[in-house]
């Protein structure tokens, strides 16, 4: 029996290796038409840049090539099996198909075990690297962050909108500063926004992460109480700073089961703070001398707590919190496709047809497309969405072992 298994077993090795190899490399370029463009032209990375963002693309494509490509594995192996007559030796010789698809099951519990470490760490590293490395190439090169017709939000303090660009030259530039710093704390006046007729892109200063704008009749809007001045200086230098990097979006498929524990207890945590209580907490601390920085401390904790609690709405929270359920139960899918792949190479081979093999081509689709609707539930309170994100497995274990049944006496 061992020789037996190992015959099947090794079958399967070399099939899903090939399987997965090509349908990881279609993913992947997929995701290179997709993103290559926005990389190479408009960010202006260098080949290095590309070549990592290909090695983040390869470990979240493998969340779906490994059961697709095993799926297509036993249905060609089983399949060739049943074509020789092999299947009917087997059972001949007194082994049910349950039996016959213990390879393919132990195989398949194997990479479903893979495919759960991917779910829970690779995969959401690389699909958060994939959103970085984007914002990487433009900031280590932040001459490429402005393009004409295009607005700017990767930058601190400001947003630009550029009518047009030719060269170092920029024609209606515009400068719009964010809601925290449009005050001037000293004679609570309002700063609008700036409007140069030209401006000339400088140096930038990788210390100080700082690109030079050199602006030519520049309109400042500048509103204090009731009246509105509009300035115009003929020239005056702006330095912008670029930051290394953005905030992390909150989303779960971006976080390992670890990250979305610690951001749960976290927002646990910082959602009972509100704006008085901030203030209560920062107006004690800038009492005490030997704490000079508080102030400034407690305005970024506040800072960081809304942001936190507004990204983290009800309805994001619950799908950090379905999150761990959804990988576990799309882990599973080599373990189904093995138990439906077996029956179904049997019938493809005793119709003399592909339709088995469409068949299950076409089951792994219906799959796939039912765990995408079933995240929708992710939003619905209460344990419905923890019973709705196993709901594909268990019907597709109800089709196997009712395709088991049928093929009861094919081989």
């Amino acid at each position: 029996m061992r020789t037996l298994d190992l015959y099947i077993f090794r079958q399967l090795v070399a099939v899903t290796f090939l399987g997965v190899l090509s349908l990881t490399l279609l993913l992947l370029l997929g995701q290179l038409f997709k993103e290559l463009h926005a990389l190479l032209v408009e960010s202006g990375a260098p080949p290095g840049i590309v070549i990592d963002f290909v090695l983040q693309v390869i470990p979240f494509s493998l969340t779906f090539s490994v059961p697709w490509g095993f799926l297509t594995a036993v249905l060609l192996v089983y399949g060739r099996l049943a074509a020789d007559n092999e299947l009917t030796s087997m059972r001949m010789a007194g082994l049910s198909l349950w039996r016959l698809s213990a390879p393919a099951i132990a195989m398949a519990i194997l990479l479903s075990g893979v495919c759960y470490y991917i779910n829970i760490e690779v995969a959401p590293r690389g699909k958060n690297a994939m959103s970085e490395i984007a914002v990487k190439a433009a900031m280590d090169n932040p001459r490429n962050l402005l393009h004409s017709g295009q607005a700017v939000t990767k930058l601190d303090r400001v947003r630009l909108y550029i009518e047009k660009r030719e060269g170092d030259r920029l024609y209606g530039l515009h400068i719009y500063p964010t809601a925290e710093d449009a005050v001037n704390r000293q004679d609570n006046a309002t700063l609008g926004a700036m409007h140069a007729r030209t401006a000339d892109i400088g140096e930038f200063d990788r210390k100080s992460r700082q690109l030079l704008l050199q602006l030519h009749d520049t309109t400042i809007e500048h509103q204090s109480g009731n009246e509105t001045d509009l300035p115009i200086v003929r020239e005056m230098p702006m330095r912008i700073h670029i930051p290394l990097r953005n905030h992390r979006k909150m989303k779960p498929n971006r976080f390992t089961n670890e990250e979305i524990d610690e951001t749960l207890t976290h927002l646990e945590r910082v959602r009972p703070l509100t704006v008085d209580t901030l203030n209560m907490v920062q107006a004690a601390a800038i009492a005490t001398p030997s704490f000079p920085c508080a102030r400034m401390l407690v305005q970024e904790t506040a800072r960081e707590v809304s942001r936190q609690v507004a990204e983290l709405n009800p309805g994001n929270e619950l799908a950090f919190r379905t999150e761990r359920v959804q990988r576990a139960s799309f882990a599973c899918a080599c373990i189904v496709f093995s138990l439906i792949g077996v029956p179904l190479a049997i019938t493809a081979r005793r119709r003399d047809s592909t339709t088995g093999f469409a068949l299950g081509i076409l089951v792994a689709a219906i799959y796939f497309m039912a765990l995408v609707f079933c995240e929708l539930s992710r939003k619905i309170p209460g344990v419905t969405p923890y019973i709705i994100l196993w709901l594909p497995n268990i019907l597709c274990l109800v089709f196997a072992i009712w395709q088991h049944r049928k093929a009861l006496y094919r081989g």
